[in-house]
């Protein structure tokens, strides 16, 4: 597959109401839905789950700058549930947009609506999905996110010791971010315990995982880390952190959610990796004629995520830089 890299960035949006089984829905802006023709746009954004912050804020960026431009946007939340972002994308077909897009979910397992949405000459693109048939456009959010604190985590613990991993294989981005922490510890001489963390409910089982993997590694042991692929993960772990009063096990997370970046300030996490999703998703959405043009047979694209490693030895020169990242 030849695949062009788009520099600058992201994002997200897609529309309509639909039924309740599919989730709670919300719309804005106004338009046209007859394929752009009066350089308008019906945008239906599908997304992961209200609770992925990253998405959120990706989206978000996405559908201020698409009501600037005065197209027609509305979104819905299946909740992380595959079958119901599949019905999303069916019920969208049957409205007709003009632009489809997804997040999170990996596209391959969105077959049965990106071939609708071909089948009837609607483009799909994919915030940190990946591209397949029927969808043609994707945020890379995975592996070169990954990279940063992968190198960050080795390095710190001297390329020996145990790494909690507290993974999640139904999301593109955290298959590609664990393979790069994969790739990171192949030259070394950490061990690793694996947990598969739920959505929703991230936050509670991590606490869970790490406070079963506290009891088996105590004070002084090894050097002793926990990695999240997002940071909802790496702060369940630091509740778990407190509640046992250990300080001696290094946190670390992906995303550069408020809550992480105040807990880097406040010494609890050691790093993480902060993505620009507001701009990347107003970027991408500057993207959307081409898309639309494009149709159900352009070119793949893959269009690069920014992001910058933040670290306890970097927080006070990243506030500086980005005040706003704690709100």
């Amino acid at each position: 597959m030849n695949v062009r890299r788009i520099g600058g960035v992201l994002a997200a949006a897609l529309a309509l109401t639909v039924t309740a089984a599919c989730g709670s829905s919300d719309s804005a802006g106004s338009g046209g839905g007859d394929g752009g023709g009066d350089g308008k746009y019906t945008i239906g954004i599908v997304k992961f789950a209200s609770s992925d912050q990253t998405s959120e804020q990706a989206i978000k960026g996405f559908r201020d700058y698409a009501e600037k431009q005065g197209w027609e946007t509305s979104a819905v939340d299946p909740q992380g549930a595959v079958d119901k972002a599949n019905g999303s994308m069916q019920d969208y077909v049957q409205k007709g947009v003009d632009l489809i897009v997804t997040a999170v979910f990996d596209s391959t397992t969105l077959t049965a609506g990106a071939q609708a949405a071909k089948a009837a000459g609607i483009p799909v693109v994919s915030i940190s999905g990946g591209t397949t048939d029927g969808i043609t456009a994707n945020l890379d959010a995975g592996v070169s996110n990954g990279e940063p604190v992968a190198k960050q985590l080795v390095e710190d613990l001297g390329g020996k010791g145990e790494v909690l991993v507290l993974g999640y294989k139904s999301g593109l981005p955290c298959i590609g971010r664990e393979q790069a922490l994969d790739d990171a510890l192949k030259s070394t001489d950490i061990t690793t315990t694996r947990n598969e963390v739920p959505i929703p409910g991230q936050v509670e089982a991590s606490t869970q995982f790490a406070q079963a993997w506290l009891a088996k590694h105590p004070a002084g042991s090894e050097p002793l880390a926990v990695w999240g692929c997002f940071d909802d993960p790496a702060l369940g772990a630091i509740a778990a952190l407190k509640s046992a009063g250990r300080d001696d096990v290094k946190v670390y997370g992906i995303n550069g959610q408020p809550g992480a970046i105040s807990a880097i300030k406040d010494g609890d996490m050691r790093a993480t990796v902060y993505l620009l999703a507001t701009e990347a998703g107003e970027n991408f959405a500057k993207l959307v004629p081409e898309f639309v043009e494009g149709g159900v047979d352009a070119e793949p694209q893959e269009v690069a995520l920014t992001n910058v490693l933040v670290t306890t030895d970097t927080i006070d020169d990243f506030l500086t830089k980005y005040p706003n990242s704690t709100k």
